[in-house]
């Protein structure tokens, strides 16, 4: 639309957000400027504007009340101003074919009306420093002249406010709000060269934070100060090439792509960081490298530095000195968040989560004992996702809980329908660390059952994630008081670990679910077959009851029967089934044939 002020650039200019927010400091001064020249011209008002692509603000303004503080730029007076990147002295609006309709002077607020544009020394213009008087006026040559000069001084002094803004306190360089304008000066270039922005990670931000805590924060900044002079010097950079920086302890190259050949190779083989930090005191600091290659002008910089952004943070996931931003990897990526986000939509959509339920074989008598509630989404899109990508997706989010809290209210939806039905089944329902973290978790869960007209027996918790639960005292209080209340306590996936055995009599469990792992081999492998039967006789003499998933074939049944297994669950008795199959499972499936198990073996 403008000259001075290019839509797609002014969007990534920093400059204009920071004028937008609130600064009294900043705008008071303006505002001398402004009242300044008013003197000079002899007139009573004067304002301070600032532009967006879409809108006019006022920073300052006096004796002028009907001026807005925010209006449409094809609404403005200044527009016209800033179009042409040049002063308006107008003595008489209503004689100018630019302003004889606008509002302000056909009220006879505006009549006199000069403006010049707040013009930055690359060219963008943030605004216009304006005097206006209700009468029209002629000023003298002396006084445009002295009126331009005060517009000059602001300009100078919001070019000086501004590289405020730019540069790193702590280290003196060029920080990220510089980079982002480089990349974005570079991009209006004729001649665009292919180009390459490389990110470098000192130290781990949390690290940082930990030494601060204990050292105290000048000993940390005097190490995060260190670290630029110090990269510089092991890549041998050119004193011309500058060094940003990015974050604390991060740092940033922009260079000419076939430079940056030369810097990653070098990136390779850094040595690692052996930084003084208080007396004798040495830590040992691994430096990573993230970048990207770009044709400047063809993407967005924003998104460049995301891109190397996301090479630099998965070089540190993946412990790999240097790691080029790769585009199929980062697809995949967006698309588990955007995954993440269909997730959440699925919480409350009526016709994606739904159960299944898989039942539970006793080994004694071949009567089902209940049966356990498996989560499935069947996506819009994307068709069935497995239950490992949904727990892979919500475990560090809130939706860990929602979903828990989806499947307790279908759960009981569930367990009322049988009953009604007169089917009594006890459900296993699945619950994470993060469930049992909420405060009331156990009597949220009791008094919902108790509203539904069931009882503890009715529901049983499996507990997932162990190892943090052990790690959480409130998960362990609401876990005894599960326990308390009367809930069946079922420990998952024992033996897929090590340290397993430790658990056993911290965590209130009544019932110990053997992982597929330990079973999967037991008919063709001998060793499996010693440590399962082992196992399952320590978890009987210690007064557990021992169910074991993944039961796939007759022989493994056969053997886990004659180690004392007192359930299992698996293929070979059923797949998990919808809900509505259950009752015809429980009227038609016969029970299992212990007898015949113990015959055969």
């Amino acid at each position: 639309m403008f000259t001075g002020l290019n839509k797609n650039e002014i969007k990534r200019l920093a400059a204009l957000a920071l004028l937008r927010e609130q600064d009294g400091t900043r705008d008071a001064a303006l505002g001398e400027f402004a009242c300044l020249a008013s003197e000079i011209m002899g007139v009573d008002g004067c304002f301070v504007t600032i532009f967006d692509d879409d809108f006019q603000y006022i920073k300052y303004v006096k004796n002028n009340p009907a001026i807005p503080q925010k209006m449409p730029i094809v609404d403005s007076m200044c527009q016209h101003s800033v179009k042409s990147c040049n002063a308006i002295i107008c003595n008489d609006t209503r004689l100018d074919e630019r302003f004889r309709d606008h509002e302000l002077s056909i009220n006879g607020h505006v009549i006199f009306y000069a403006a010049a544009p707040l013009q930055t020394k690359e060219g963008y213009v943030l605004g216009t420093l304006c005097v206006s008087h209700p009468a029209p006026r002629a000023p003298t040559v002396q006084q445009t002249e002295n009126f331009l000069r005060i517009a000059s001084l602001a300009c100078n002094y919001l070019e000086a406010w501004y590289s405020l803004g730019r540069v790193d306190a702590l280290t003196g360089l060029p920080n990220r709000q510089y980079l982002l304008q480089e990349m974005e000066r570079i991009a209006l270039e004729t001649a665009h060269r292919p180009s390459t922005l490389i990110l470098f990670d000192c130290i781990d931000i949390q690290r940082a934070y930990e030494l601060s805590r204990y050292l105290g924060l000048t000993a940390v900044e005097k190490m995060l100060r260190g670290f630029g002079p110090l990269l510089r010097l092991r890549l041998k950079l050119p004193a011309t090439t500058p060094l940003y920086a990015f974050a604390p302890g991060r740092f940033a190259l922009l260079i000419d792509t076939e430079y940056a050949k030369t810097l990653t190779k070098k990136a390779e083989n850094l040595p690692d960081i052996e930084a003084q930090i208080r007396g004798d005191i040495d830590i040992r600091l691994k430096i990573f490298t993230g970048y990207v290659n770009f044709q400047p002008g063809v993407e967005d910089p924003k998104e460049i530095l995301r891109q190397g952004i996301s090479a630099l943070h998965e070089a540190i996931r993946q412990d790999i000195p240097v790691l080029p931003f790769d585009r199929d990897f980062d697809q995949k990526r967006n698309s588990d968040f955007k995954l993440l986000y269909d997730l959440s939509e699925a919480i409350n959509a009526p016709d994606q989560f739904y159960l299944v339920y898989q039942p539970k074989i006793s080994l004694h008598t071949g009567f089902t004992e209940g049966c356990e509630a498996l989560l499935r989404w069947q996506h819009p899109v994307l068709g069935n996702i497995s239950p490992a990508t949904i727990v892979a997706l919500a475990e560090k989010t809130t939706l860990m809980n929602d979903i828990t809290h989806w499947v307790i209210r279908t759960v009981i939806a569930q367990l009322q329908h049988w009953r009604a039905a007169g089917i009594t089944l006890p459900v296993s329902i699945n619950v994470t660390v993060s469930d049992f973290s909420c405060a009331g978790f156990a009597d949220t869960l009791e008094q919902q059952i108790c509203e539904a007209g069931l009882a503890a027996k009715d529901i049983r918790i499996e507990c997932l994630e162990t190892e943090k639960v052990l790690e959480s005292e409130q998960a362990l209080y609401e876990l005894d008081r599960l326990k308390d209340k009367g809930f069946k306590i079922l420990l998952d996936d024992f033996g897929a670990g090590y340290s397993n055995i430790s658990y056993l009599r911290r965590i209130p469990i009544d019932i110990i679910k053997l992982d597929r792992s330990l079973i999967s081999q037991l008919t063709t492998d001998a060793g499996s077959r010693i440590i399962a039967r082992n196992v399952i006789m320590m978890l009987k003499d210690l007064n557990y009851l021992v169910l074991a998933e993944g039961v796939e074939d007759r022989e493994t049944a056969m053997l886990l029967q004659s180690y004392g297994c007192d359930e299992a669950q698996g293929y070979f008795f059923s797949r998990p089934v919808p809900p509505e199959a259950i009752p015809a499972w429980l009227a038609h499936a016969s029970p299992l044939d212990v007898a015949s198990l113990r015959n055969a073996m």
